[in-house]
């Protein structure tokens, strides 16, 4: 099986999701953790990461749809004191990854400040870059960047006079019965968990280290990347999103006008950019979602164009060998394949 051939490589364990008109499978390979050893249980819960993004996006077009918010208005529109430029950026750029504004993550400072495990939120850290000069001219290019999504949190915020979480809450985790999926805003990781392990690539060591307790404060992430959740969680989220549960067809519609581009890190096959999404094409066809990196911890939730199929993956482990990162390239092609029903090779 192409999840243990993962896992021979260096992959410390995955989880695979499989929801389709025939049932829903999860599949496991390797360990939770490794030291105990312990098997990757059904339940298991995973920091997602970037996913995170598609959530809010959803948020940001149910506003759309409830004519709050238009994809052409700017930042300066909702509140004109958040960013430098924010009368220069538009909603659909910051979703699109087209804003030019610069990624905090990047920031040498924001870099010091959570190796120090320093608290953080998401105005502060949207303060390093808030007033830097934009690397391009809107909508001129794409270029990932955690930053719009920590915009669109707090437009969100702004928009609704709710918190984020709130938000999040009532319109997507209670009505789809998200009941493994939460916005984590301490440094406590929820039971049960599994370990997250990282590889040093300055390190000639076959073995990871477990950074699962790296103290690097959520509220960093946020909007951006703060959800923690389970494959089957994540997979019914997709398929929820693209079978038009969540979304108007109309803003449906515009999420899925896309652009050359690839999030971080890439999906299988050839990558696109949406709104708040990406699309995937692989030999077997095109399938349609969003990845996750965070240290220890890789997600990619998606499902098919009708949202007939979906799929969520997880490994617990990032810096992978190549051969690993093949692999589990391999595994997201091949679980792409089986969520549209085409043969699996």
């Amino acid at each position: 099986m192409a999840l243990d051939e993962a896992v021979a490589a260096g992959v410390p364990g995955a989880a695979l999701e499989i929801q389709t008109g025939d049932g829903d499978q999860l599949l496991t390979a390797g360990n939770a953790s490794l030291e105990p050893q312990e098997p990757i249980e059904p339940d298991d819960l995973y920091r997602i990461a970037s996913v995170t993004k598609t959530f809010t996006a959803t948020i940001v077009m149910q506003l759309i749809a409830e004519g709050e918010l238009s994809l052409d208005d700017t930042v300066a529109d909702i509140d004109p004191d958040l960013i430098t430029h924010g009368d220069e950026i538009t909603v659909a750029q910051l979703l699109g990854h087209t804003s030019g504004l610069a990624d905090y993550v990047k920031d040498e400072q924001f870099g010091k400040q959570v190796s120090k495990g320093a608290r953080l939120t998401p105005e502060g850290v949207l303060d390093f870059v808030a007033d830097d000069p934009l690397a391009f001219a809107p909508g001129s290019t794409y270029e990932y960047s955690d930053s719009d999504n920590i915009v669109l949190g707090l437009m969100i915020e702004a928009v609704t006079g709710n918190s984020f979480e709130d938000e999040l809450n009532t319109r997507i985790l209670e009505p789809l019965a998200l009941d493994d999926t939460s916005l984590a805003t301490t440094f406590d990781f929820p039971e049960p968990h599994a370990q997250g392990y990282q590889y040093d690539p300055e390190s000639d060591s076959a073995v990871p280290e477990d950074v699962t307790d790296v103290p690097i404060d959520p509220n960093g992430a946020w909007a951006s990347g703060a959800l923690i959740s389970t494959p089957a969680d994540v997979a019914t989220f997709f398929g929820a999103l693209l079978g038009g549960e969540l979304v108007p067809a109309d803003q449906l519609e515009e999420m899925m006008k896309t652009t050359p581009g690839a999030g971080s890190p890439a999906g299988p096959g050839t990558n696109n950019a949406g709104l708040g999404i990406f699309k995937w094409a692989v030999p077997c066809g095109e399938i349609w979602g969003h990845t996750g990196s965070f240290p220890g911890y890789r997600t990619l939730g998606a499902a098919t164009e009708d949202g007939s199929g979906a799929i969520g993956m997880t490994v617990n482990a990032t810096g992978l060998p190549e051969e690993a990162e093949q692999a589990v390239l391999r595994v997201q092609e091949l679980a792409t394949c089986r969520a549209l029903g085409e043969p699996v090779g």
